[in-house]
Parts: C-alpha cells; sequence; structure tokens
C-alpha cells in the first residue's frame, strides 16, 4: 500500500465545516479593537491557546483520545502503539502556533455583545464574505464554520484516525524520525481542524473562524502582545495589498446596544473607516433592548 498524506484535504467529513458561508459574518470588538483595526489596516489573529476558553481546543483533543482508546483493542501491537504515542503527544499542542480570527453569523446577537463587544458597548464588523475568502487564499487560510454536533464530532474523529492509520499503513515507518515526522503531520492537520470542534451549548452563536497553518516563531507576521498582566501571540493579518487604496472587506458595521451616544460613534468610525481605505455602505444600530446596569 502506497502512503497516504496526512492532511485535512483527505478527511472525509470536512464537508461538515467547509460549507459556503453566508454574505457576511461578524467580528465583534470593541471601540479600541476597532480603531486599531481601521487604522493598521490588519486584523490581529489570536494563537489558539490565547482564546477565551482552552477547553475548546482540549475538547477535540480528548474526544480524540477517548476514540482512540476505544479502538485499540481491534488492532495489531505496531498500530495500537502508534495511535497511543500520537494522541498521547497531542497533549503538547500549546508548541504549536495555529491563529484564528472569529466571526458571528449573526450582526446582533447578545450574547456576542456581552462577551466580545465590551457588554454591548463595542462594534460588530460586517466582513463582506466573498473578499474575506479571496484574503484568506492570498495567505494560505481557511474560513471554516464550528460544528457543535456531538454526533458530528464522532464523525471527525472517526475520520482523523481512520486517516492517520491508513498513512500508518502505507508508509509503516522504519525508523524513529519517520515516525516522529507522520505524527507531527498528523498533529498540524489535527491542531488546524481542532479550533472548529465546539461544544453544542454555544450553538447560538454560529461561530465560523479564520484558521492559519502552523507558523513558526520567527515568521513576519507575528507579533507579541503585552498589557499589564497578560502576553499573548498574534499573527498579524494585513486586510488590503499594500498597492490597494481602497478595499470594500469591510461593508458593514453595527454599533452596540449601550454606547452613551450611538451616534457619535457612527459618525467617528465614518471618518476613520474613509481615511484608511475602507468602503463601509451601511452603519447601522443594534436592535437590542439591553442597557447595561452599571451605567
Amino acid at each position: 500500500m502506497a502512503a497516504a498524506p496526512v492532511s485535512f484535504e483527505r478527511l472525509a467529513s470536512r464537508g461538515a465545516f467547509e460549507s459556503p458561508p453566508p454574505d457576511h459574518l461578524f467580528h465583534y470588538t470593541d471601540l479600541e479593537g476597532v480603531e486599531g483595526i481601521l487604522t493598521s489596516k490588519s486584523l490581529w489573529m489570536s494563537k489558539f491557546t490565547a482564546s477565551n476558553d482552552i477547553s475548546e481546543i482540549t475538547l477535540a483533543i480528548s474526544q480524540f483520545q477517548n476514540f482512540v482508546e476505544s479502538r485499540v483493542a481491534a488492532l495489531h501491537a505496531d498500530e495500537a502503539s502508534f495511535l497511543h504515542e500520537a494522541a498521547a503527544q497531542l497533549d503538547g499542542f500549546r508548541r504549536t502556533n495555529i491563529c484564528l480570527a472569529s466571526f458571528c453569523e449573526h450582526p446582533d446577537l447578545l450574547s456576542q455583545w456581552r462577551s466580545y463587544g465590551n457588554d454591548g458597548r463595542g462594534i460588530a464588523l460586517g466582513f463582506d464574505t466573498r473578499v474575506l475568502e479571496d484574503l484568506a487564499k492570498r495567505h494560505s487560510l481557511r474560513l471554516w464554520q464550528c460544528v457543535y454536533d456531538p454526533a458530528t464530532h464522532v464523525r471527525v474523529s472517526n475520520d482523523l484516525l481512520t486517516m492517520l492509520l491508513e498513512s500508518f499503513r502505507g508508509a509503516r515507518p522504519k525508523g524513529a524520525e519517520e515516525r516522529r515526522e507522520l505524527i507531527a503531520q498528523f498533529h498540524a492537520t489535527f491542531l488546524r481542524v481542532a479550533p472548529v470542534i465546539k461544544d453544542h451549548r454555544f450553538a447560538e452563536e454560529k461561530e465560523w473562524r479564520l484558521i492559519s497553518s502552523p507558523i513558526a516563531f520567527d515568521h513576519p507576521q507575528m507579533i507579541a502582545v503585552f498589557g499589564a498582566n497578560h502576553a499573548s501571540v498574534k499573527m498579524k493579518l494585513p486586510l488590503a495589498p499594500a498597492e490597494r487604496e481602497v478595499t470594500h472587506l469591510i461593508s458593514r458595521v453595527v454599533i452596540g446596544p449601550t454606547p452613551l451616544d450611538p451616534q457619535n460613534v457612527a459618525d467617528a468610525i465614518a471618518v476613520l473607516s474613509r481615511r484608511n481605505g475602507f468602503r463601509i455602505a451601511d452603519i447601522g444600530f443594534s436592535g437590542i433592548p439591553y442597557r447595561r446596569t452599571d451605567l
């Protein structure tokens, strides 16, 4: 049997997260964040270990490890040993630099305002997905839909295991170095797919993620960000080619439900966006009757 490559292109269930996106996807952020995006004409994609809930990654890992345990009894000893090794080494996922940016199908969702839009005082930037997909291709990124259905999680885990086992049987690594290389290929594929596996209780978000391949620390787009009490690694994604003066990538904006003067926020965004080459056709306001209790 010829060795088959380990890559998400061979994943039978990839259609569960590779479906066509809606016309617009919304990135919720606070006022400081939107100023940074429009001024720098870039989006800072966070390393996946810096997400709000690291369990988003460990969920996929634990599910796969459990799936391996349920399958190895029926395999030859060398195959079982290899799968155990590959599954156990996923616990070192923090060493891999995969960066992501999150988007939501909803332009005005209370849970998103509370979590990412400064409790309603932020902005939802509406990205034209046709332009966003072109941007993703230029930077070798993937725009994938998050998967919330537990049955689909099982199917993805099964397909990942099947792909890894087929590759092992075809390659039959002859030494430790070949074994490490095959495991490294699998980890790069697995950890790129893992961010789309999300707990079913978050299904309301209808989240999509822009996901990078593994990136070296010395890549020119990698940056370190330091705050008063935290530090993180990010990838700086240019939102338009340097030679292009105008972009229609962000074509809609929704002002959150609780700024003190939403019209002033809208005016400021109109000025800032045009000055930096963004042609935003629609600046609107949240329709959610939500008011913070501490205002």
